[in-house]
């Protein structure tokens, strides 16, 4: 329990262990933004994209083309590996 506690102190030391108060540091970014007419060097550059760059709607609709034709591909072999086995028993069961 003394261990715990040594290390929340610790932590709380170091967390306010800071140049500068939270309400300098806004104020600061606030200014930086006034100063730099809106700072658009900081904005987002998402904020250009449309919204299927966005989304990559182009990209998930390859990754749905892609893994339905795994499916039919899939579903495919595995009704002609049971066909083969299946059919095999049955033309044996027709020549005895």
């Amino acid at each position: 329990m003394v261990r715990y506690k040594e290390n929340v102190l610790r932590s709380s030391r170091l967390v306010q262990d800071q140049i500068n108060t939270p309400r300098e540091v806004a104020v600061f970014w606030t200014e930086y933004v006034i100063r730099h007419r809106g700072a658009p060097q900081l904005r987002s550059p998402v904020t250009h994209l449309s919204w299927v760059q966005f989304y990559m709607f182009d990209v998930l609709l390859l990754l749905c083309v892609v893994l339905l034709f795994l499916c039919l591909t899939l579903s495919r072999i595995i009704t002609f590996i049971f066909g083969k086995i299946f059919r095999g028993k049955e033309d044996k069961r027709k020549k005895d």
